[in-house]
């Protein structure tokens, strides 16, 4: 598990070089300032600095706050967690402190004990906010290990995290009696063990695998086996090609809850793939963010001029491009409001995405999931549509004759600026159009590097049946083409004749020999030889 941010990382670094009494300090300051971080926020990394170390060169600390005190780049709230709780337990090993003394410390064992939570449970919290320490136990051994005050102000502010109140507290008669006679009626009606404990834990605000753990081993065996990969894969198939729930269930002889939780994992799955990369904006923390952002994308659509020249189709490009040119370039406030409306759904899908738990999913949460990645296409997608004419201008810029495509060139280039809309910064200030151009550019120059790279590989297997040597009888012609070979080899220095005779077996061994060898037998290394070939090889194209 490494850092995530090299800021943080950094940090940690010089951390474990101060004096013993201040990194305790800043320590206990890493410790106060992870139990305030929000996941679904940005925060610079000068704050995060001057939290920690009480430093900060070039403003008072009277002035510094988290939300307009900074300038530069912010920082994700989620990593920041992942990365702070990294640190915390990375420099408290260098600290060597004792389980035994001071306040009360707690294992991951006891933890789980104390509050009835499993080992998992507990790893997903220390990711979270919940900070961890390396303490040297009684035993001898150093290991992580938690103090108990800040695993009671977690759970106490952090319960949405694992559920509500009942997950902290025993589970008692009454309520063991209620989940072994819910678990025997739906272990009845079909159901599997893993689907029981997730209804369940729902129902009651348990996690499954405390739910599990009051099953009895016999009503467990009452439950019907998981579904098959196979059999899940079927379903699948089956639903995208329209087939209801209801009937599914009916096939697969299961109830439609079942049918429902492999949907929802074939859903989740999916959506889990899509990597999301957003710049985040204080406007996206506010609760009427929504309706914010939709009025001023509808302001600047409706204040947007349209000028003639705009709308102009280029002369001598085909109709099916003239089409694409028809969309005028959006006017600077227009982007900005675009810019600003894709980000926000990014960061709506990500910061739901993170909430989500998998034990508790619901269709309705990923239907919501989905609409927000819809949202971030269609407003992509006009943004590409509303600069396509900058890509087929500069693709004609870069046209290599009759050897290219100008379609081809717009092909390429549409996917480079849909990689340009992903990576833009709105917030710098600059014009789209202008970071768009410089991508397209370097797009277009790796593909003249890379056409080069081909036509030197054809070049290379053109010469190589010439240089071949067939040995035995020839005819005619053959012995023609070996005498224009040997007149082509003569044109070189005797260090490349040997290199081409010998790498393509013509030194009379019948074997090729590979450029290390080669190297070994010269005194140079095979990079060495290989340069010599490819030099040689383009004097003889250069003579034919």
């Amino acid at each position: 598990m490494g850092f995530r941010i090299a800021q943080v990382a950094e940090l940690a670094r010089q951390m474990n070089f101060t004096p013993t009494a201040k990194r305790a300090r800043q320590l206990a300051n890493a410790e106060e300032l992870l139990a305030q971080i929000n996941p679904a926020r940005g925060y610079p990394f000068d704050f995060i600095l001057f939290r920690i170390t009480e430093y900060h060169p070039k403003i008072k600390p009277t002035d510094l706050t988290a939300e307009d005190g900074f300038t530069g780049q912010l920082l994700t709230g989620v990593a920041l967690q992942h990365d702070l709780g990294l640190l915390i337990e990375q420099v408290s090993d260098g600290l060597n402190l004792c389980s035994d003394t001071g306040p009360e410390v707690l294992t991951i064992e006891q933890v789980g004990r104390r509050y009835d939570v499993s080992p998992k449970t507990i790893q997903r919290c220390r990711r979270r906010g919940l900070a961890a320490r390396r303490f040297m136990f009684p035993d001898g051994r150093k290991r992580v290990g938690f103090f108990a005050l800040s695993v009671d102000r977690f759970f106490k502010s952090r319960r949405d995290l694992l559920g509500a109140a009942a997950d902290f507290t025993p589970i008692d008669d009454a309520q063991r009696q209620m989940i072994q006679n819910a678990f025997r009626r739906l272990a009845g009606r079909g159901c599997s063990a893993d689907e029981i404990t997730s209804r369940i834990g729902r129902r009651l605000h348990r996690s499954p695998v405390a739910v599990r753990q009051v099953i009895d081993p016999a009503d467990l065996a009452l439950a019907v086996r998981p579904l098959k990969a196979s059999t899940r894969r079927k379903i699948v198939r089956a639903f995208r090609r329209g087939m209801t729930i209801s009937e599914l269930a009916r096939r697969a002889r299961r109830p439609r809850c079942s049918i429902r939780r492999v949907l929802i994992e074939w859903r989740l799955a999916r959506l889990n793939q899509y990597r999301v990369k957003y710049f985040d904006d204080p406007l996206y923390h506010q609760p009427d963010a929504t309706d914010v952002i939709e009025q001023i994308a509808e302001a600047e659509e409706l204040a947007a001029p349209t000028r003639p020249e705009d709308s102009r189709v280029p002369s001598g490009i085909s109709p099916a491009l003239a089409d694409l040119c028809r969309c005028p370039p959006p006017a600077p406030g227009r982007e900005r409001a675009l810019f600003l409306k894709l980000n926000f759904h990014k960061f709506q899908f990500a910061a739901l995405r993170r909430r989500l738990d998998e034990s508790r999913l619901r269709w309705r949460d990923l239907m919501q999931l989905q609409l927000h990645r819809r949202a971030a296409v269609r407003t992509r997608n006009q943004i590409v549509t509303a600069n396509l004419r900058l890509v087929i201008s500069v693709a004609r810029r870069h046209l290599r004759g009759a050897t290219d495509s100008l379609t081809d060139l717009v092909s390429d280039g549409s996917v480079a600026l849909m990689r340009a809309v992903d990576g833009f910064d709105f917030h710098r200030g600059n014009r789209f159009s202008t970071y768009a151009t410089f991508a397209l550019m370097k797009e277009f120059a790796r593909g003249v590097a890379a056409a080069h790279s081909r036509a030197r590989r054809d070049g290379d297997s053109e010469l190589l049946p010439l240089l071949a040597d067939t040995r035995g009888e020839l005819p005619a012609a053959r012995l023609a083409e070996r005498d224009h070979v040997q007149q082509l080899l003569s044109r070189l220095d005797e260090r490349e004749q040997i290199v081409l005779r010998a790498h393509f077996g013509l030194s009379g061994t019948g074997r090729a020999t590979t450029y290390d060898e080669l190297g070994r037998q010269l005194g140079m290394t095979g990079p060495c030889i290989k340069r010599i070939e490819q030099n040689a090889l383009a004097k003889l194209r250069q003579a034919e």
